[in-house]
């Protein structure tokens, strides 16, 4: 766009908020609260780290990303920013453990990648590290709860990209008219399709994410060198209301009284979809009632989105990867049936194949309940009921999971999830590192942020 006057009242929306978030007070709560969302963030990409698909993204990264100033989480090797977003990105979201928008909203933490590259590689101090994610927070959700773009078969990682964008304008220092072009560049290219989350899921599903930060990053940073994008993103011909049909946004001032877009991401206690929080602790409940007894049947009463996200597809009933078991209500509900907990063996590549597993998970029967349809997304209930061969039912319902904006992770509890997840991995430097995070300075250089994780190979 050549002009002064941004005609397109969306992206002039967009744009005005990244400005004006340069002069707005950045409060200690929030400055808390992005601590919070960034030490779990890396916990969830730590705990990826070996994975497979997480180490050939990085190799990839080592092998074409030549050289840069943006740290791989993990190692000390630096490279340029658009593969070190991409990489770390993919580790983030690899175990889906970190924040989400419930409701199709996705996940803002995969922002985080795209910022802390970019950062990194402007040499720039933790606090507008910080301000730039409570940008992107802020522009991913307002998109979210505006466009509701899944239901149009737009995936999540859209807002990925905007909100990197606008967050990685923020950081650049751009001006009106180039924050405007960075948006539009974001999204003109970038309107990626809700087939990765669904049916049997691929590696993509967290390469989606990534590669939505990348490009939020390249974006800004295209603007920046004096690129210009379509002056029309949003209500232009061929626009994306000519895909979407027309949306508004909410207005940026929520008021004192309102919870910050920030807060309102719910974190996770386990790592797999959020819809299948609350089953997962209705499982342990009634595992600690059954004594040892068999299970003939499952019955789990769910709402409306997370039976058609996670338990309406054949395939969520004998996965065959650990993408799609992650996403799978009844194979997530029949493993902690069996075992009494929740954690990474549920997705091994033996445990797939477990035909103990595998045939209580057939057994295991999802309802939508539209009682419980209705009290989403305000709850993320869950009912479920069990009857043993000897003739015993079991019942429980379970509204909140530990992590819901109106059931808050503590500090002490992020940080056992930090400590949980890391401690394999990066021994116990975790609590050393943990704190080392927690204590930092709004004014240390965010290269002091990432550079002390470090894992021995």
């Amino acid at each position: 766009m050549q002009t002064q006057e941004i005609q397109d009242t969306t992206l002039r929306t967009l744009a005005n908020f990244v400005i004006e978030e340069r002069c707005a007070a950045f409060l200690e709560t929030e400055y808390l609260d992005c601590k919070r969302r960034l030490l779990d963030s890396f916990a969830c990409g730590l705990a990826a780290f070996h994975q497979p698909a997480c180490v050939q993204t990085r190799d990839l990264a080592i092998m074409h990303g030549g050289t840069g100033y943006s740290t791989l989480l993990g190692t000390h090797v630096r490279t340029n920013v658009e593969m070190a977003a991409f990489a770390n990105g993919f580790l983030v979201r690899y175990l889906d453990g970190a924040d989400t928008y419930p409701g199709g909203g996705g996940h803002p933490s995969d922002c985080w990648a795209g910022l802390l590259a970019l950062s990194e590689h402007l040499q720039l101090s933790t606090e507008q590290l910080f301000r730039s994610a409570k940008v992107a927070y802020s522009v991913f959700h307002n998109l979210f709860v505006s466009a509701q773009l899944r239901n149009k078969g737009v995936d999540n990682a859209f807002y990925v990209t905007v909100g990197t964008a606008a967050g990685c304008a923020f950081l650049l220092g751009l001006d009106l008219k180039q924050t405007a072009n960075a948006i539009s560049m974001a999204v003109v290219p970038n309107i990626s399709l809700a087939v990765a989350r669904t049916g049997s899921l691929s590696t993509w599903k967290a390469g989606a994410s990534a590669n939505a930060s990348r490009n939020g990053v390249f974006a800004a940073q295209l603007s920046a060198a004096g690129i210009q994008g379509p002056a029309m993103p949003f209500e232009g011909i061929r626009g994306l209301w000519d895909l979407t049909g027309p949306f508004k946004l909410e207005s940026f001032d929520l008021g004192p009284s309102s919870l910050p877009r920030m807060q309102r991401a719910h974190m996770k206690q386990f790592l797999c979809d959020y819809h299948s929080q609350t089953p997962v602790l209705a499982a342990i409940q009634l595992y600690e009632q059954l004594n040892g007894e068999s299970i003939e049947s499952v019955q789990v009463h769910t709402y409306e989105f997370a039976h058609n996200e996670v338990a309406s597809d054949p395939e969520k009933w004998a996965p065959n990867n650990r993408e799609t078991a992650d996403h799978s209500m009844p194979w997530i509900v029949a493993g902690v049936l069996i075992s009494g907990s929740f954690g990474e063996h549920l997705f091994s590549a033996d445990q797939l194949k477990n035909p103990i597993h595998r045939n209580l998970a057939n057994r295991v029967v999802i309802h939508e309940d539209p009682h419980l349809t209705k009290k989403f997304p305000a709850e993320a209930p869950c009912r479920m009921s069990l009857k043993t061969y000897s003739g015993r039912y079991l019942d429980i319902e379970v509204s909140l999971p530990l992590g819901h904006p109106c059931h808050p992770m503590s500090d002490d509890q992020i940080k056992s999830k930090f400590i949980t997840l890391t401690q394999s991995v990066i021994g116990d430097s975790a609590f050393q590192i943990f704190d080392n995070i927690w204590n930092l300075s709004p004014s240390e250089p965010v290269n002091q942020l990432i550079s002390q994780i470090y894992l021995p190979h």
